[in-house]
């Protein structure tokens, strides 16, 4: 006997020209929330996703209009009537095309260009909610900045001196000062405007796992169920984060990627670069670390590993120093 769950998925699949005799449910590919369809008689496969229903189907929305413009992201699957979704039960549930993958991974080099493309084409002239947004304030995001600053300097101080430990959190909460007297500086409030002008889109979620490597090797960008109205910024920091959180990576090498690769794809908000490098020189791998350390030395008891904080502090100082140099020589370029 079919289970709740699943008939409702093919109540759903219905309104697709569906039926329990043409497709199996071939797998569960995140718990209640996405499902590997295979056609029982040609083999072919989709992907069934679902929405909870107080995001609206701004996700959904946006799929539609990328794969409409182009832009690589799996072929959306409308349903008899045309629509891009179906409503049960106070969510949305979307089908689209099942992408194999190659087995591989996208460089990091491939992980910065398709962020690039991704700001560049989703920009659209409507707004694809129906109620527009509020966009970020210069003041909000110095206070989030500020806020963060004022936490490692708390960590800082709460450390014994003449430690390792002291010496190390001194430094972070220096260049996280520094970082921010900088941000303060920069055309905050102009980058602020310059987005909420262009409807700029951030993607949310934008990881390893949310770009794909298809068969054919073309790349295919996934998941938008975190989309959202807001500064590029957000997303740009997110996968400088990702890039350097592992010491043994070259933080250089991969840093002048990201900038080169990035504003030469999106150069639209490359007056802005001194944005970008101020928020790049907060030590945000190390800041991560240490926040996290201290929730779980509240929890267990454990002291955090010093040898880790050490490479983490190290990758950080090589960071502001490239960032320094970049920054210096972009200013005396403008």
């Amino acid at each position: 006997m079919a289970s709740k769950r699943s008939r409702l998925l093919f109540e759903v699949l219905h309104s697709y020209g569906l039926s329990e005799t043409e497709v199996d449910i071939a797998g569960e590919l995140k718990k209640e929330k996405v499902w590997l369809l295979q056609n029982k008689k040609t083999g072919e496969r989709c992907v069934l996703k679902r929405l909870n229903e107080d995001k609206t189907p701004f996700p959904i929305l946006l799929h539609s209009k990328l794969y409409e413009t182009g832009f690589h992201v799996p072929k959306m699957i409308r349903t008899k009537t045309k629509q891009l979704y179906v409503q049960r039960k106070n969510h949305y549930y979307y089908l689209m095309e099942y992408v194999p993958s190659s087995g591989g991974k996208p460089s990091f080099q491939q992980r910065i260009e398709w962020l690039a493309r991704f700001h560049k084409d989703s920009l659209f002239d409507d707004w694809i909610d129906p109620h527009p947004p509020s966009f970020p304030e210069p003041t909000d995001i110095l206070k989030a900045h500020r806020e963060k600053t004022a936490d490692l300097q708390k960590q800082a101080e709460a450390v014994n001196n003449g430690t390792a430990l002291s010496h190390i959190m001194k430094q972070m909460a220096q260049l996280a000062a520094k970082s921010y007297a900088l941000l303060e500086k920069s055309d905050l409030a102009g980058f602020c405007r310059e987005a909420a002008k262009r409807k700029a889109i951030c993607h949310g979620d934008y990881n390893s796992n949310n770009l794909l490597l298809a068969e054919n090797n073309n790349v295919m960008m996934i998941d938008f169920d975190r989309a959202y109205y807001g500064l590029p910024l957000d997303d740009f920091r997110f996968l400088l984060i990702s890039l350097t959180r592992n010491p043994k990576n070259n933080v250089v090498k991969r840093l002048r990627s990201l900038f080169e690769i990035y504003f030469s794809i999106c150069p639209l908000y490359a007056s802005y670069q001194s944005v970008y490098l101020a928020d790049a020189m907060f030590p945000h791998v190390f800041y991560s670390e240490i926040i996290g350390q201290e929730t779980r030395k509240r929890a267990t008891g454990s002291q955090p590993p010093l040898d880790l904080l050490i490479r983490l502090a190290e990758q950080e100082r090589k960071k502001f120093a490239f960032l320094s140099d970049l920054s210096k020589s972009e200013g005396s370029r403008t």
